[in-house]
């Protein structure tokens, strides 16, 4: 997996601009700020590399791909030359301490682009498998598809003309399911149907080519509210062509990812043609899709803020503008593309600024949480009252649910800090986790043995490993901060000592530990049991245990089910 890619002189790129990756990496910016010439510095330089003849040089004529046929024009405000001083265009992939650098610039007699290879990654470009799998957008497909030699076909798919090779993809991807050449009859796609499902829920698709009698690929569709009970299949299904351009570019996303299986799957705008909704479940798929397929990472360009919005923790957003990469942290980005209620059934205002972790509690009823509209309000203590959430509530007429960390305080702290709040009068629900804070819930045995792919009563251990990592006075000290920020102002109670709650929850334990704290010492002591061992395969679980792996917060669910429902 690439940990990073740098482009430089290349179209709106000028100085060397490192794009760290994450399993799905997000531009975001307006049009002009670089976010394509990120993606399409990458293809070009790996289709260059890689169709290099013996001399390291390729031909327009050679090129499956180019940004444009004026390809001596695309270094940043200036033209590419042979001469050694020159700026040439620069790409380098870095992999942990390895990397690989693809210089270009112009052969002599400017007919081409001489191609320079350096780096301990070298050798991957004459290795098994596909790199970089580009997807521009489609414009609709061609009316036919006759069958192509599979070189043609890499060719074709890898100009990111989509459009004239989709069918084709579509029947590789059926006869390697069924073990054959050729297909005398509709064969279904259910490995496709699953994942663009994730997406327009009960579709369907079906391919069939047959050798010996047929001159075009077959390609089917079938959508949910296209079917009709009684009726034959082959009366319900279109002709893959008469499907619209939104839908056509998600199965494409699908199908280059099951067929290419690629190290870099480029897509630019995927959003242009779809809803807001629609463009939510399509975030939520490939962050699926990045899970499902460690091998592949996503690199996305959008302007929409409802994908931005939806993605999870598996995603990072990145802002790039006048072609650099800006500073600014994932959370200001996000903020800055905007919050909408309007497709949103209930307002659930969080005390976290850092919404990753709600999200990925969330994420574990994708319907309900499609519904949600997450504001964040960066402490406990910057809440509203119940009053000011009352008059929202009505404006918008959107009914709203709180959450606070419970920070360790018990059953009556928390009534009593409703009616300080007001929440209680105000018919505001308050939700509390019942661990210290959200993040404790992915702290738990049976969250850490799902991420870890641990058997039964191993998460307990690697919990017991964290555990001894920490500083128990420290531990401690925050237990103490904590809870008498929590209940300060609130009515004084025999058992609101922090003495006296730091012995009921166990005294020191994974109950009295900052969830935030006990996360981070729960991937320490899986690197320190698993880096360099036979095991390390299970180091992905570093990544996946800030997922809901496993069901926790139930709770929530049935309050924010509660209010949806009190509000129709």
């Amino acid at each position: 997996m690439y940990s990073s890619v740098t482009i430089a002189h290349f179209m709106r790129i000028s100085k060397a601009v490192t794009v760290p990756l994450a399993p799905v990496t997000i531009l975001v910016g307006e049009n002009g700020s670089g976010k394509s010439s990120i993606l399409k510095g990458i293809h070009w330089a790996i289709r260059c590399a890689f169709l290099r003849d013996s001399a390291d040089r390729v031909t327009l004529e050679r090129m499956d791909y180019a940004p444009s046929r004026d390809f001596l024009h695309l270094g940043h405000k200036a033209r590419l030359n042979s001469e050694g001083a020159s700026p040439q265009v620069q790409v380098t992939f870095t992999e942990g301490t390895d990397n690989l650098t693809i210089g270009l610039k112009s052969t002599r007699n400017d007919a081409g682009i001489k191609v320079s290879i350096a780096g301990s990654l070298a050798h991957t470009l004459a290795g098994p498998g596909q790199i970089t799998a580009y997807i521009p957008g489609l414009a609709g497909l061609s009316e036919a598809e006759s069958l192509l030699a599979t070189p043609v076909l890499n060719r074709r798919a890898a100009s990111g003309e989509g459009g004239s090779v989709l069918r084709h993809v579509l029947f590789h991807l059926a006869t390697a399911a069924e073990g054959k050449d050729s297909l005398e009859t509709h064969a279904e796609l259910l490995e496709l149907n699953r994942w663009v499902g994730k997406v327009f829920e009960g579709v369907r698709f079906w391919v069939k080519f047959d050798r010996l009698r047929d001159v075009y690929i077959d390609a089917k569709f079938l959508t949910k509210d296209m079917v009709e009970t009684g009726k034959k299949l082959d009366l319900q299904w279109k002709s893959l062509e008469m499907a619209g351009t939104g839908f056509l570019q998600v199965v494409q996303i699908f199908a280059y990812l099951l067929h290419f299986k690629p190290k870099l799957l480029l897509i630019d705008e995927p959003d242009s043609h779809l809803h807001p909704g629609t463009q939510e479940r399509l975030i939520k798929a490939i962050e699926q899709a990045a899970i499902s397929f460690p091998e592949t990472q996503f690199v996305i360009t959008t302007h929409s803020s409802s994908l931005i919005k939806s993605a999870g923790g598996t995603s990072q957003v990145l802002w790039m503008a006048d072609g650099s990469l800006r500073t600014d942290k994932q959370d200001q980005i996000r903020k800055r593309m905007g919050w909408g209620a309007l497709d949103k059934d209930l307002m659930l205002i969080t005390e976290d600024g850092k919404l990753s972790y709600m999200r990925a509690i969330l994420d574990q009823w994708p319907e309900l949480a499609r519904k949600v509209l997450l504001w964040p309000a960066f402490g406990a203590g910057s809440l509203p009252a119940g009053p000011a959430l009352q008059r929202i509530r009505d404006e918008l007429g959107i009914p709203i649910v709180v959450h606070r960390d419970r920070d360790f305080m018990s059953d009556v702290d928390k009534t009593n800090f409703e009616a300080k709040r007001e929440y209680d009068t105000c018919s505001v629900p308050l939700w509390m986790p019942s661990g210290s804070d959200i993040e404790a819930g992915f702290c738990s045995p049976a969250n850490i043995e799902a991420a870890f792919e641990l058997v039964s009563g191993d998460g307990e251990r690697l919990l017991a490993e964290a555990l001894a990592l920490l500083n128990e006075v420290e531990v401690e000290t925050d237990f103490n901060t904590a809870y008498q920020s929590a209940i300060a102002g609130l009515p004084k109670t025999p058992g609101s000592v922090a003495s006296i709650r730091w012995r009921e929850l166990g005294g020191f334990c994974a109950n009295t530990t900052k969830g935030k704290t006990l996360l981070e010492a729960v991937r320490a002591a899986a690197k320190a049991r698993y880096e360099s061992s036979a095991d390390s395969r299970r180091l992905k679980g570093l990544g996946t245990v800030a997922t809901a792996m496993n069901p926790m917060h139930s709770d929530l669910k049935a309050v924010i089910e509660s209010e949806i429902a009190k509000a129709k």
